[in-house]
């Protein structure tokens, strides 16, 4: 009893000297959950999709300057050869695909006049221009399948977090059950030991009547004793439940708490069918084999798209007006179109598309064989909770049928009609008996949650 008075005074000590008056917290499953994540949780990583979005958009640019244009020679060909000086300046609105400039020059001097060759007079020029890929082997661009390659990948890290969350919260879980029937343990062995102790006080009584013999006072003392080694074990397991439940949430293992009382889990389907069609559904490794097999998808098409044509067009509109007395105007508007075909490239376009055929052939078994394994997993998990249950419900019988031989040997006991052994035997029956129901259902919970982890959840 001095370690159970031990045990007590710890769980009530304040947590710290700080909160001197607050008792030993009670923590429900969702706090410990929610401890636990935020002591480890990962960060998702979006820098580099961000970036590849990035290249992806489209630039604004601007720019300004001024040229200088000299001729020299026969008057004739600098005519032809033309040119000008001036100041000029443009915007840009470039894509991957898709380019928009916008130039101007205000005051556009014609090459030759300071040589008295050239009598064009000055001019201001303003133009647009716009070329446009129409093809160039992947929809979007070179730049749009890194987008998409690297927003799988995003995916699949996203993915492997929440496995990695999902395995943390079973573990969480796991150990929280744990503790609790730790709790559950601990008191249904104090209240055996209560039991036990107040069996012993009347055998003792009896004996010293002689009513009973030493064999009974002497099994009557070893049922006590038995009962405090196992209250010592409960309480030596409670123990070593917090310090695991505590280290998953970040605290001191010595930190005194208790966890409250808890719903077992709940299994959301009837069926072992349906239970292995929601592993397939959202078992991690399937996600992300799913997305290798997407990002495969992009290099086979980017490499495929090395053997087919480029098309481009391209436009534009210029607008040239005359510094004269009477200003006089030009206009010219150009468009033009061109196919870029490749020829010889040694195989390499070839290779690419049969190492990304290969890859996609490869996650196509491993896609197979996880399915098989995961559907053989739910399945034992399912058969292991339906054994468990079936346990439980056998440990209910046999605890009824002890604690019923219990009071039948208690009336008789009264009557003189029973043997001390007889009622000495009964009572640890009975005591082994919700031990057992304990445990079982114990078991029930850590085998439902086994069955909800490989499906998942």
């Amino acid at each position: 009893m001095k370690r159970a008075l031990l045990i007590l005074v710890v769980l009530l000590f304040p947590l710290a000297a700080g909160t001197a008056q607050q008792a030993a917290a009670v923590l429900s499953l969702q706090q410990v959950i929610d401890a636990a994540i935020a002591a480890g949780d990962d960060n998702k990583v979006l820098a580099q999709h961000a970036l590849n979005v990035a290249r992806n958009a489209l630039t604004l640019s601007a720019n300004a300057g001024y040229g200088e244009t000299l001729l020299y020679g026969d008057p004739t060909l600098q005519a032809r050869m033309g040119g000008s000086s001036g100041p000029t300046a443009g915007v840009t609105l470039a894509g991957p695909l898709t380019s928009v400039a916008v130039t101007a020059t205000p005051f556009n001097l014609p090459a030759g006049s300071y040589t008295g060759v050239s009598s064009i007079p000055a001019s201001a020029v303003v133009g647009a221009s716009v070329s446009q890929t129409l093809w160039n082997g992947y929809p979007g661009g070179p730049t749009q399948a890194a987008v998409d390659k690297s927003l799988l990948t995003l995916q699949g890290k996203e993915a492997a977090t929440d496995s990695g969350k999902l395995t943390l919260v079973y573990s969480i879980k796991q150990a929280y059950y744990t503790m609790l029937a730790a709790q559950r343990n601990l008191a249904l062995q104090q209240q055996i030991l209560a039991k036990q102790n107040e069996l012993l006080k009347q055998i003792q009584a009896i004996y010293d009547l002689k009513a009973a013999s030493l064999v009974d006072l002497k099994t009557a003392q070893i049922n006590a004793r038995s009962a405090q080694v196992a209250v010592d074990s409960a309480t030596n397991d409670t123990g070593n439940a917090r310090i695991a439940l505590a280290t998953y949430m970040g605290q001191p293992i010595d930190t005194p708490f208790t966890v409250a009382d808890a719903p077992d889990p709940v299994v959301p389907v009837t069926k072992v069918e349906d239970a292995v069609a929601q592993a397939l559904q959202r078992r991690v490794e399937l996600k992300q084999l799913a997305l290798n097999i997407k990002s495969t998808a992009v290099d086979l098409a980017l490499a495929h798209g090395q053997s087919t044509p480029t098309v481009s067009v391209t436009g534009g509109v210029a607008l040239d007006v005359a510094w004269t007395q009477t200003p006089t105007a030009a206009y010219s508007v150009s468009a033009g179109v061109k196919v870029a075909m490749p020829i010889l490239d040694a195989g390499a376009a070839q290779s690419q598309v049969d190492a990304a055929v290969r890859q996609n052939a490869v996650y196509a078994v491993q896609q197979d064989q996880q399915q098989k394994t995961i559907t053989a997993q739910v399945r034992s998990a399912w058969q292991g909770w339906q054994l468990a249950a079936e346990k439980l419900d056998l440990a209910k019988l046999q605890a009824d049928a002890a604690a019923l031989q219990l009071q039948i040997y208690k009336a008789q006991f009264a009557s003189g009609t029973v043997a001390n052994q007889d009622l000495l035997t009964a009572a640890v029956n009975d005591a082994t008996a919700q031990s057992a129901v304990l445990s079982a259902g114990s078991a029930v919970q850590l085998a439902i949650l086994q069955l909800l982890n490989v499906m998942g959840y």
